[in-house]
């Protein structure tokens, strides 16, 4: 799992010049399954065209990172959706995503707005299917659902810690008092529910994940939200008709509409967030001008910027910036971006006003 530390280590660690390559190496698409991939003849032609763009200095540069590049590629076989490679004197990385990156390429300061747009429109989150009898945990990242755990009800009182599903049809007319036996029913079921958000919480720290979306019974799902710290339930995203057996891609096409449009509202809220705070004279600043300022002066908590940006070279001094105040970014897409420009193309959240 690709995390923002990894790519702050990068960034911090890379020397100049770096060529940064992102290729869809995705098999699934028609034009790569040619013998020679769309992908393989989109760097061909732009590798030509950097080159004829490079200044008499940079050539030696280049062509010992050419030369890596073509060392890699030669005994590579894509494996994912995306591939990305960041190639310095020094050595090559690479990182595989499964999720689809338009082609890119950038020589001169490390390029990471594309990975980091990634991570950010496909941030960690946690599925918690839950029923009566079981809870079954996921972790949705770029784009995947990975199986995390399960529980089930504690039936057995005194067996210890070890979960076993009680019996799906309890003779409660045999031998007892009926209210008795639903009363230690409702019990083990209640105590699951609260080993449920116990359990989500340890998730959610371990993975850094922010978001939780519930499903399986609906009853269940918002029983546990019930039981769940107001913190720890402002989080969840939405309770969702997503069967407690579900497998992963009928969790991820009915997931991730509904986490995308949540983050496109939270990113709308951030940036009015941070244009209030501007203009009311706080923690804010608007603006190019203002923002680099705020950077260079490392001000910045929180860097609010449209994507795509254009400028691959602009958006690298951005990026070194804002990790050298140790901030964080956030790129905003559709109806954010659009407010944000109209704002002056950036915006930021402030360590302190002066």
């Amino acid at each position: 799992m690709i995390e923002l530390e990894t790519i702050k280590q990068l960034v911090s660690e890379a020397e100049e010049p770096t060529l940064t390559l992102y290729l869809n190496v995705d098999n699934a698409l028609l034009e790569n399954q040619a013998d020679r991939p769309a992908w393989s003849t989109w760097l061909k032609n732009r590798l030509r065209e950097q080159e004829s763009e490079l200044k008499p200095e940079q050539q030696a540069h280049w062509k010992q990172l050419q030369s890596q590049v073509n060392s890699f590629l030669d005994s590579y076989v894509p494996d994912s959706k995306s591939l990305v490679l960041f190639c310095t004197p020094e050595k090559t990385t690479s990182y595989s995503l499964p999720v689809n990156i338009e082609n890119a390429l950038a020589f001169g300061k490390t390029w990471v707005m594309p990975l980091l747009w990634a991570i950010d429109e496909y941030e960690p989150y946690l599925i918690a299917l839950v029923d009566q009898t079981e809870a079954r945990f996921f972790l949705s990242y770029l784009g995947q659902v990975g199986f995390q755990d399960s529980l089930s009800v504690d039936w057995d009182i005194g067996e210890g810690p070890e979960r076993t599903s009680f019996p799906s049809n309890h003779d409660a007319g045999r031998g007892g008092n009926m209210d008795d036996v639903q009363d230690r029913v409702d019990e083990h079921i209640t105590r699951m529910y609260r080993d449920v958000v116990t359990h989500l919480q340890n998730l959610m720290e371990k993975h850094q994940a922010r978001r939780v979306i519930l499903g399986g019974s609906e009853q269940s799902a918002h029983h546990v939200q019930s039981l769940m710290p107001q913190t720890m339930a402002d989080q969840v995203v939405a309770v969702l008709p997503i069967p407690i057996h579900a497998d992963s891609k009928e969790m991820i096409e009915r997931s991730q509409p509904v986490a995308l449009e949540y983050e496109r509202k939270e990113e709308m809220r951030l940036v009015e967030q941070v244009i209030d705070l501007a203009k009311a004279g706080g923690r804010g600043a608007l603006g190019r001008k203002a923002v680099m300022n705020a950077l260079q002066q490392q001000r910045v908590e929180l860097l609010l910027a449209p994507w795509p940006i254009d400028n691959d070279q602009f958006a690298a001094e951005l990026v070194m910036l804002t990790f050298a105040s140790s901030g964080q970014i956030e790129l905003v897409h559709g109806e954010a971006a659009d407010r944000l420009n109209d704002e002056g193309g950036l915006a930021a959240q402030l360590y302190y006003a002066l």
